[in-house]
């Protein structure tokens, strides 16, 4: 796991600066502080920070071929690496080192642009080919790493894993784009290939793109479709899912350091967890795990059972709303964007504590959106028999009972809310903050004028582009293009690096992505029971109460914080004059439910979450004139006394 960024002056072919490379390179030694290294070569520079994993002596990257005129950087790990090596060798390249970075170039060298469909791993690539005055960006087939660009001068490309990097070049502007931030507010991230920075874009997963001359091809690589299904017996696609999981946890195993896991508790962290600990004989696997200072919010019990249950090495700590307090400010500038959750306050600290004992981790995301995990996909079935009745009884029957419930049935009311609207907007709802009258209620009018208001045109984009077959196969779809690598994969990235640790994760397997497509949709949802096949195939494995317990998601406390010792915070942030000069909100909205709040009346707490992050966001890489790291809490920045800058 690493970090890179670079400039290719494609456009002005004007020599690049060594000096602006290595700004931009230090802007994210985070990612990588066991060794530097850069290659500038005319018109093209790149960067590289490394936290070595494989190869430790001999992975010192820019890396290049054997007559020095191919050049790489990657970010990530590839599983398939010696199979690769073996298969390069036999065709006669020659190899200088042991590491997973040297096959890249070589396999370019006989295959082209072909050969990132031959990479197994996570990755974001960039490949310089110095003979055809090539740049190459290469991004994983989950999107599991980021990567970004923009381009300047009417065509030169800056570049890097993270958008600070871009930042760091003199010539990149830090400005807010209007559309991405109404979209941030409804979906709490904002969508590829968009950013919240104007006209910096995101790799999509499963993409490169190539930089030649004056041109840019933008290609799909791999995709995948739950459209197709083939039906077998319930215990053929059990015994598949239990091959699939157990390769995957052992390749991702692979490490030159030690490796944990991170422990939740949950279903799909506890496999992975057991899994290690069968495969690891020589010492006791280390698990990590987080709770926080609220009993209602707390899954360290169920970590504490299966860390018993497997004779892991346990490690774990309690957060508080003190945490939330130091360490936001720091969150928002590692993140790049908002911090679209509290989650991340959790992820970042528990990271920081396992990497004072590891330095690779792997981790649980994918399962649920590949095996049908959140209640919404239960929910969501209803949708076609809602649809079914007569106007008349869902909108003067229906819908007024239901939005006459009290806050204690708000999940209830949420569902009812989603399934009125038709798909893809409903899909889009579900984990979504703001959106329809909200929406409308909390822009400026100004706002509203600039914007398109629907932000459900990436779903129906890849929609479009590789139709589903139902309405459950759509949600999973799109919540593994959109909501994991735009949402939860960032955050699992941009958090385990934060803390220069690498995170791993064997459920988004490219080969386990494709079996678990294939499984008809009836077959993962039983009896109303969620990752019923998931569960199923690991029932003999994992301890009871962990199968059977309820759902309860990576949940933070911040409703009760904000009443509490976050009060102040909240009111200095929502209610400043600060947020009101940039004009993008109705100002008398954010006031109402901001005392609706605080007085009990209600409970906005993913509102104001999502407000005080964008707000904390702008003050952080908009209105300061630098891009230093934020090294105090909350309560210092609200403190300083920064100018208002312009966005208009």
């Amino acid at each position: 796991m690493c970090g890179i960024c670079g400039i290719y002056n494609a456009n002005s072919g004007e020599s690049v600066s060594p000096q602006v490379v290595e700004h931009m390179t230090d802007l994210i030694a985070h990612r990588g502080p066991d060794d530097s290294g850069y290659h500038i070569d005319g018109p093209l520079g790149l960067g590289f920070r490394r936290l070595s994993i494989i190869d430790l002596s001999g992975g010192h990257q820019p890396m290049c071929n054997e007559t020095g005129d191919v050049w790489v950087i990657f970010n990530g790990e590839i599983w398939n690496y010696k199979e690769l090596r073996k298969d390069l060798l036999e065709k006669g390249h020659q190899f200088r080192t042991n590491s997973d970075t040297e096959p890249i170039v070589h396999a370019y060298e006989e295959y082209g642009v072909d050969a990132i469909a031959k990479l197994h791993g996570m990755f974001g690539i960039a490949l310089w080919d110095g003979p055809n005055k090539r740049l190459l960006l290469a991004r994983d087939k989950a999107g599991k790493k980021p990567l970004y660009y923009t381009r300047i001068h009417g065509g030169d490309i800056v570049f890097g894993s993270e958008i600070k990097a871009l930042l760091g070049h003199p010539e990149v502007p830090r400005e807010a784009d209007v559309q991405a931030m109404a979209d941030f507010l409804s979906v709490r991230y904002v969508p590829a290939p968009a950013t919240l920075f104007k006209d910096i874009k995101k790799v999509l997963p499963g993409h490169w793109m190539l930089f030649e001359g004056g041109t840019v091809r933008n290609e799909c690589y791999w995709d995948f479709t739950f459209g197709k299904t083939e039906h077998r017996p319930i215990e053929e696609y059990v015994q598949g899912i239990k091959q699939h999981v157990h390769r995957a946890v052992e390749e991702r195993m692979m490490a030159d350091v030690p490796v944990g896991a991170m422990l939740s508790g949950g279903v799909d962290s506890s496999i992975i967890s057991g899994i290690m600990s069968q495969l690891t004989t020589s010492h006791k696997v280390k698990t990590f795990s987080v709770g926080f200072d609220h009993p209602d919010y707390s899954e360290l019990p169920y970590a504490r059972l299966v860390a018993d249950h497997f004779g892991t090495d346990h490690h774990e700590l309690v957060v508080s709303a003190s945490d939330l307090t130091q360490y936001w400010p720091l969150l928002t500038w590692h993140r790049d964007e908002p911090v679209s959750e509290p989650s991340d306050l959790g992820v970042y600290l528990v990271s920081k504590l396992a990497r004072q004992h590891v330095k690779v981790v792997l981790s649980g995301e994918g399962a649920d959106e590949l095996f049908a995990g959140y209640p919404k996909y239960v929910v969501d079935w209803m949708a076609k028999y809602y649809h079914i009745l007569p106007p008349v009884i869902r909108n003067q029957l229906i819908q007024p009972a239901l939005d006459s419930l009290p806050y204690s049935m708000r999940k209830l009311k949420t569902a009812a809310r989603n399934i009125s609207q038709p798909a893809p907007r409903r899909w889009m709802n579900w984990f979504g903050i703001f959106n329809g009258q909200l929406k409308k209620d909390l822009l400026s009018a100004r706002t509203q004028d600039a914007i398109d208001l629907d932000s459900s045109r990436e779903f129906r984009r890849w929609l479009a582009k590789n139709p589903q077959r139902d309405s459950l196969s759509s949600m999973l779809y799109l919540d593994t293009k959109i909501w994991l690598p735009d949402n939860l994969l960032m955050k699992g990235d941009k958090m385990t690096m934060a803390a220069s640790l690498e995170s791993r994760i064997p459920l988004l397997d490219y080969k386990l992505i494709e079996y678990a497509a294939s499984i008809p949709s009836q077959d993962k949802i039983k009896n109303l029971k969620t990752k019923y096949l998931l569960k199923r195939a690991f029932q003999d494995f994992l301890p009871e109460p962990i199968l059977t317990r309820k759902k309860m998601g990576f949940n933070v406390p911040t409703g009760e914080w904000f009443r509490g010792g976050q009060r102040d915070i909240i009111t200095k942030l929502l209610l400043s004059e600060r947020i009101r000069s940039r004009g993008y909100f109705n100002n008398d909205y954010i006031e109402r439910i901001v005392a609706d709040h605080l007085s009990g009346k209600t409970n906005y707490q993913a509102q104001i979450f999502t407000l005080a992050s964008l707000e904390l966001w702008f003050r952080v890489f908009i209105d300061t004139p630098n891009l230093e790291m934020p090294e105090g809490s909350i309560e210092d920045l609200l403190n300083e006394e920064q100018p208002v800058v312009s966005h208009r």
